[in-house]
């Protein structure tokens, strides 16, 4: 443990010791002989025989870890980490002062703490700058009023305007439904504002839909001209510049507006570059004619979440020789039906699809497994984040239909349990005897600790890992929350 030391505050003359008598002369003499040995000790603890570089690593970790999860969880925390860091120990705020890295997150959330933005902004020197602005979905207090906020728009502004040009991480998001003068003050700022090092960009606002129309903005209307990771709204996309070095776009739906299929049309032709597209609930509307098409050249994962009513026509009208996963969270009875029908009289499509993630929404949904592998029959991992255990062994291990997935290489699954861990094991069984053996089985952390004492007689028959893949794709959005998109989570009974 490190000692936090202060220095004196008080003159000699008024120090006591133990009662209201003043210390001696010798004590008094003692006092700083006291303070240099505490600080000796604190410097031989281990932590503080670390190298700088790896303390330094420490501390980006730490505030990684409370930065960017959430970004309205535990606000004080969050805002003072490096100041806190710094305040421990001496050798602890050399080592942060020397570290403008650790300075380098801008948050201008409300409350605001104008002299905190002007102390991170000098002390990360001339680093890349991530700037984070969120609104929380909560009421506002009594000293903390929407006016309150809109009166200092401007001063907000006028802080992070120069600072843009170093910016490489944006974030915008949250509930601006009573902060609209906020919202157009950002908008103007980053309309104008050049922005070349800017990677990754999020503008998530919600209750402000309207206002975009009418605002007419092209943001960052000089060029993005690095930018790779994109999530907006489907309202902000007529405000957007080219997108041509974009590799990962993330559109949602906000507001209850969608784009159309011609404006998607559109993103798409201005991202050739584009690796991973999600889409989130109704962020695209109909009609989808039937010899529509959109060409995603370099698309390689496409990922469907949230209340997406039309999975079928999403996947007949994308056009993506080099897709290679595909994600569909929460899966529906019916997300494939029109999709496996139109691909009965036409060429196949994705034939080079080799990992698929479906998250059933009920017991049934489970049925629908083996849709999924007409669909894609070339697919070698299945994901699967929540499991019913019945309903998984009972389509895995049909005897009066051909084995599902006959090329399966590797199952993924979270939250195993006992039950589904016999289950499991039923499975493995049979595809072995089948002559298609699961080669490499994915189990998150607490699964493997709920079946420990199985995994052995598991580990017989197939290579069980421990890695949460489900896990490490939602890292891509940490926006969202994860039981969302998990079909036995929440109520799907109105599909």
């Amino acid at each position: 443990m490190t000692i936090a030391l202060r220095p004196l505050s008080y003159p000699p003359a008024t120090l006591t010791c133990g009662g209201t008598e003043p210390l001696s002369a010798s004590k008094r003499v003692q006092a700083p002989n006291l303070y240099h040995r505490l600080y000796l000790i604190n410097q031989a603890k281990p932590i503080n025989t670390l190298p700088s570089e790896i303390l330094c690593q420490i501390f980006e970790t730490a505030r990684h870890s409370t930065s960017e999860s959430r970004p309205w969880d535990l606000p004080d925390q969050r805002k003072l980490l490096p100041i806190t860091i710094s305040q421990v120990s001496r050798h602890w705020r050399e080592v942060a002062l020397n570290n403008p890295l650790l300075w380098s997150y801008i948050d201008v959330s409300p409350p605001w703490s104008f002299p905190t933005v002007c102390l991170a902004l000098s002390r990360a020197q001339t680093c890349p700058l991530t700037i984070n602005l969120a609104i929380p979905s909560i009421a506002f207090g009594n000293l903390l009023t929407p006016s309150v906020v809109n009166a200092s728009a401007n001063i907000i502004c006028s802080l992070i305007a120069p600072c843009i040009s170093r910016c490489r991480k944006f974030l915008i998001n949250g509930d601006f439904c009573q902060l609209e003068p906020l919202f157009i003050a950002i908008m103007e700022t980053i309309s104008s504002t050049p922005a070349p090092l800017l990677k990754h960009l999020v503008i998530h606002p919600t209750g402000v839909g309207h206002l975009m129309s009418k605002l007419q903005l092209q943001i960052f209307n000089q060029g993005i001209p690095i930018l790779s990771h994109l999530r907006v709204t489907s309202a902000m996309v007529p405000s957007l510049p080219s997108l041509n070095t974009l590799t990962a776009l993330h559109l949602a739906a906000a507001d209850r507006r969608s784009i159309t299929l011609a404006e998607f049309s559109v993103l798409s032709t201005s991202s050739p570059y584009l690796d991973t597209l999600a889409i989130y609930d109704n962020a695209i509307c109909g009609p989808w004619p039937l010899d529509a098409t959109i060409d995603f050249p370099s698309l390689r994962s496409l990922q469907i979440y949230g209340s997406f009513m039309s999975v079928s026509d999403l996947l007949r009208v994308v056009q993506a020789p080099l897709l290679k996963d595909l994600v569909i969270a929460p899966f529906a009875v019916n997300d494939l039906a029109e999709y496996r029908e139109h691909i009965s009289h036409s060429p196949p499509k994705f034939t080079g699809l080799k990992s698929i993630t479906l998250s059933p929404v009920s017991m049934s949904g489970f049925a629908q497994l083996e849709e999924a592998a007409e669909c894609f029959p070339t697919v070698e991992l299945v994901m699967i984040p929540n499991i019913h255990a019945d309903s998984f062994r009972d389509v895995l291990t049909g005897t009066d239909a051909d084995i599902v997935w006959s090329g399966l290489k590797a199952l993924a699954l979270r939250n195993i349990d006992y039950k589904s861990m016999e289950k499991l094991l039923a499975v493995v069984a049979f595809r072995e005897a089948a002559g298609s053996p699961l080669e490499t089985l994915y189990l998150d952390h607490r699964s493997m600790q709920r079946v420990s004492s199985m995994l052995p007689l598991l580990r017989r028959s197939v290579n069980v890992v421990e890695f949460d893949v489900w896990a490490t794709l939602l890292d891509e959005d940490l926006l969202q929350d994860a039981a969302h998109f998990v079909g036995n989570d929440i109520d799907f009974s109105y599909f």
